[in-house]
């Protein structure tokens, strides 16, 4: 199983990502896109890298616009390496689109 990392590891690692917060023993992050289906895309875009990944984030497009990404190992009970490689991989991806 996957080891859990610490908050100040968590936070340190998250500082250099931008908007992205740590709470609810998972991290978390909220983009306002361009309209609905700029935020089904993204989200389709997620989809495939955690598939391929074989770590699945929770998404969920609400606000006509806006796509919010939670990321945490439910079975390790909260955030390990995998997590914060899986969010910076998102923003990789956001960043390239």
């Amino acid at each position: 199983m996957p080891e859990l990392l610490s908050q100040d590891t968590i936070e340190s690692r998250l500082a250099g990502l931008g908007d992205w917060q740590y709470r609810d023993s998972a991290v978390h992050k909220t983009w306002k896109l361009k309209g609905f289906l700029t935020a089904v895309t993204f989200a389709n875009a997620i989809a495939h890298l955690a598939n391929e990944a074989d770590h699945h984030p929770d998404l969920s497009v609400h606000d006509y616009n806006r796509l919010t990404v939670r990321i945490t190992t439910h079975s390790a009970g909260g955030v390990t390496e995998n997590d914060l490689t899986m969010a910076e991989r998102i923003e990789s991806l956001h960043r390239d689109s």
